[in-house]
């Protein structure tokens, strides 16, 4: 994906030195692509990671294997299976820096996902004895996938079910290279096809072999009235749609 962001304090992390910190200052990075996928054709990439600040700009590369338990969450593991060079960079205000990514590895039958994390490091010169403050420093994670031979990835959505007032949708991914699921709705009816309940659950990435389960809460004054509940997947374009008559066991045990 060939798509510049301007990574402005998004998905940062908070860190505290010690010192006096300027008010109203702040670094920042942009990060070119946001997404890497290596394969047999295109087994290196070049990102660009530029200084959108007015101030010197340190930023420390680390790589992490990534992958997901049955419920969905994401778990990683420091790795060396990945090739970063360098791994360290520091820019002056507005100057770029260009970063090497590649495997150690050949491909094999199913995908390894990867995330590296760039992380901002603090100046020297923001330490100081005379008391603390707070200042927001960057880390922000870049999806890598690294295909195998021949990629095939399937999203199968598994049938809906209700327990204890609770909507359970399951998904998997059936091949061996990851999937998005764009979008992810819910909706409860009732008996006239009024909305009682209509949920966005947002989008995620699916890595091979993996399944995600979400659950969805009916409010207990409305399980009762509950006739059908319907979950519409988008995926890769695509929709698929899910739907399940509301009995009234659903609501026992709420």
């Amino acid at each position: 994906m060939n798509v510049k962001t301007r990574l402005v304090l998004l998905a940062a992390s908070a860190f505290f030195t010690l010192g006096i910190v300027q008010s109203g200052w702040a670094a920042s990075f942009s990060v070119e692509p946001v997404r890497v996928i290596l394969d047999v054709q295109h087994k290196t990439e070049r990102m660009v990671i530029k200084n959108e600040s007015d101030k010197p700009l340190t930023v420390l590369i680390k790589a992490y294997y990534w992958t997901q338990t049955y419920e969905g969450k994401d778990r990683y593991e420091e790795t060396e299976d990945l090739i970063i060079f360098p791994r360290a960079v520091t820019m002056a205000a507005g100057e770029e820096r260009f970063v090497r990514l590649g495997m150690s590895i050949p491909p094999g039958i199913q995908e390894k996902a990867f995330r590296i994390y760039l992380q901002e490091q603090p100046m020297k010169d923001e330490f100081s004895p005379k008391g603390a403050s707070a200042r927001v420093l960057m880390r922000v994670g870049i999806p890598v996938f690294a295909q195998p031979l021949k990629p095939e990835s399937a999203l199968m959505t598994k049938e809906l079910q209700i327990i204890k007032g609770k909507i359970h949708h399951t998904i998997t991914n059936v091949g061996n290279s990851f999937i998005t699921a764009e979008q992810i709705t819910v909706n409860a009816l009732d008996s006239k096809g009024a909305a009682l309940l209509a949920m966005d659950l947002g989008g995620t990435y699916l890595l091979a072999g993996s399944t995600r389960i979400y659950e969805v809460e009916i409010p207990r004054d409305q399980c009762s009235r509950v006739s059908q509940i319907s979950v519409t997947t988008r995926s890769e374009g695509k929709d698929q749609h899910n739907k399940l008559n509301m009995t009234s066991s659903g609501c026992e045990g709420k």
